[in-house]
């Protein structure tokens, strides 16, 4: 009887134990075994979900189409390739086309508008093992090695890194006329290359004489320029990744400073934004921590490395400018409530173009099409814009800056020289204040176009505080001489009228605008030659505009002044 029982026990086991084995293999091979937490965040992505996208596409663009059509014919679109590659594995193997027919409902040997996913329990999705190779010996001692299994071939091709990976199926690595091209559009966005040579230079101009070490401690490079290449060899510490890809001599880096070890050089990769194993989620990953980090936005995440989120010395300061604080004495000024993602992520619905195509990740906000034609992502929110126009004003904006930025240096410059060995500290406190909005506004790294009224707004008060320093009187001092200024309306908030005054110190053509916060020009109160001298005018056209923020701005030659008023009804 004991026997029995045994014998009865391990025949129940062995059945059990198969089906479970083989219910897993189907979804994620035996991986959740010792890797728990990257299965179950593979549980819940799109990785783990791409039966029911497949059965649509079939239903939708394969109708009167046999399986071998889909796989092999002149129009083919093998799907199952990137879909589910492991799929010709299950049930003692399959070709590609007997998958096709075993997974999607056919009539009659063909695919209908009404085709579904069948044998749900057996597609495999994108398994673990689509992406990694695992030797024969493990997960006793040998390591799985990055590969892209081939459903044609039944064997693992080859990949020098985790970009070349992604680019097999979101990119045309594996087939050329695909219209998945997220891969192609990374290699052409700063994100994808002259990354390193970019960092050699900075090594090689700003480090020399420093260890790996010493450069970490005080500017963590690797952490924006290539995060996951702590990563590769095994896992390396920040320092070690540094030192590996760049020459140094006797252990630090000289003027002559070289890129090393190209190949394997991430530059900001596929897996910086998106964890491999939850690539729905928006993630950071942290090269000190080797960890991601889950961001609450698109923005957040990118203020990591294009703000201050992540390292609050950092030179690159767009997040900032485009939150529109942080200015010393000037009011904030919001930008118009857009994303970095709707500027530099444009994309569209339309089949064949490069702006569907690339889904944003040139991150340019002009995008040549196939056609030779260009768009731009400005016509997202302004409908009655075109590409050409939206070039008009980014280019307006850049010139704008450029003008308004050398006479910030220059008006600047003239104050520090008249405060040498002074011990006003007054004086050199608004010197101190120029100084931090003039760079401030530098630190954007557009040339004005991120926020722009904001950074004018920046540039003025950096030049109002050095004429107040070389004039040795305020702005608003009537007593003064003449200065290029504009003063703040009143009253404000307003309804329906408020005055503005204005300063002229020579004859030249002046222009004064008013603006809603999309920078959509409203009102033109001055457009003219105008002599030297103080000037009011009365804003009276408010009637027809709703309550809001709106933004003033006086121009003569390459003087520029912005304000902000609010009209309130």
């Amino acid at each position: 009887m004991k026997n029995k029982l045994h014998l009865f026990l391990w025949i129940a086991t062995f059945f059990c134990s198969t089906f479970l084995a083989d219910v897993l293999f189907a979804q994620q091979s035996n991986c959740q075994y010792c890797h728990s937490n990257e299965s179950g965040l593979w549980g819940s992505s799109k990785h783990a979900n791409t039966q029911t996208d497949v059965a649509n596409e079939l239903a939708a663009n394969w109708a009167g189409q046999a399986p071998d059509s889909v796989i092999s014919g002149s129009q083919a679109e093998d799907c199952l390739s990137c879909h589910a590659p492991r799929a010709v594995t299950m049930k003692g193997g399959m070709t590609e086309t007997q998958a096709m027919g075993y997974y999607f409902s056919t009539v009659n040997g063909k695919f209908t508008a009404s085709t579904g996913a069948i044998n749900t329990s057996d597609w495999p999705h994108v398994t673990c093992e689509s992406c990694h190779n695992p030797p024969a010996n493990h997960p006793t001692s040998g390591r799985p090695a990055l590969g892209a299994y081939n459903s044609k071939t039944l064997s693992y091709d080859a990949v020098q890194t985790t970009n070349e990976l992604c680019g097999q199926c979101h990119g045309n690595l594996k087939f050329v006329g695909t219209d998945h091209r997220i891969y192609n559009a990374w290699k052409m966005s700063r994100h994808g290359h002259k990354g390193q040579a970019d960092l050699a230079g900075e090594l090689a101009a700003s480090h020399t004489g420093q260890t790996p070490d010493q450069v970490i401690a005080g500017e963590d490079c690797i952490a924006c320029h290539a995060p996951t290449s702590v990563n590769l060899k095994g896992g390396m510490t920040e320092a070690q990744a540094l030192g590996n890809f760049f020459s140094t001599s006797n252990g630090t880096f000289t003027s002559s400073t070289a890129t090393a070890d190209t190949l394997n050089w991430p530059n900001v990769s596929c897996i910086t934004c998106h964890d491999p194993h939850n690539p729905n989620a928006i993630s950071y990953f942290n090269s000190t921590t080797k960890t991601y980090t889950v961001m609450n936005s698109s923005n957040e995440l990118c203020g990591q490395c294009h703000g201050n989120l992540r390292f609050q010395g950092t030179d690159h300061l767009s997040y900032n400018i485009d939150s529109g604080s942080g200015g010393k004495g000037i009011p904030d000024v919001h930008s118009m409530n857009a994303q970095c993602v709707d500027c530099h992520m444009y994309k569209t619905l339309i089949d064949g173009t490069n702006s569907k195509n690339y889904k944003g990740h040139s991150w340019s906000v002009f995008i040549k099409e196939p056609d030779g034609s260009v768009v731009s992502s400005c016509t997202k929110c302004h409908a009655t814009m075109t590409a050409d126009s939206s070039m008009i004003y980014v280019t307006k904006w850049k010139t704008e800056f450029q003008n308004l930025d050398s006479v910030a240096n220059a008006k600047v410059t003239a104050a520090q020289n008249m405060l040498t060995g002074s011990k006003d500290s007054t004086k050199i406190k608004s010197l101190q204040d120029a100084i931090y909005n003039m760079t401030y506004a530098e630190k954007d790294e557009s040339h004005g176009v991120h926020n722009h009224l904001y950074s004018s707004l920046l540039l003025n008060s950096a030049i109002d505080k050095a004429n107040n320093i070389i004039t040795g009187v305020d702005i608003n001092d009537s007593s003064k001489p003449l200065v290029f200024g504009l003063s703040q309306n009143y009253p404000n908030p307003f309804n329906p009228t408020t005055k503005i005054n204005f300063t002229i110190p020579r004859t030249g053509n002046v222009t004064l605008k008013v603006y809603d916060i999309l920078g959509k020009e409203v009102a033109v109160l001055v457009n003219g030659f105008v002599n030297s001298g103080k000037y009011s005018v009365n804003f009276k056209n408010a009637e027809a505009l709703s309550s809001g923020i709106y933004f003033y701005r006086l121009k003569e030659g390459n003087l520029t002044q912005v304000r902000k008023m609010v009209l309130l009804k």
